[in-house]
């Protein structure tokens, strides 16, 4: 039986928007991992979301300096993973 195994990779990542994950970077966050063909979690120490939920994600209220570990595993983990970094380390607007 031949199969591929996927291993999950990580990132960390430290939240630098003074609002934190809000509304706005959750949401991009959200809309991206719903297309992707891997399951996404965003770890707050013990606390987890699922990173295709919206309000998951705000649930984890994780304010600036904040240090979040985010998890793809799934067939194309490796190659979005960064885009989700990005998101979550992106100043935000400059408002």
């Amino acid at each position: 039986m031949t199969g591929t195994l996927h291993e999950p990779v990580r990132r960390t990542v430290v939240i630098v928007n003074p609002n934190g994950l809000h509304m706005r970077p959750a949401t991009t966050f959200a809309q991206l991992a719903a297309g992707v063909a891997c399951d996404i979690t965003v770890w707050l120490g013990e606390k987890r979301a699922n990173g295709k939920s919206l309000w998951d994600l705000i649930g984890l209220c994780a304010l600036r300096g904040t240090e979040l570990t985010i998890e793809a595993d799934g067939p194309d983990a490796e190659t979005t993973i960064g885009q989700f970094v990005e998101i979550l380390a992106s100043p935000g607007d400059p408002d």
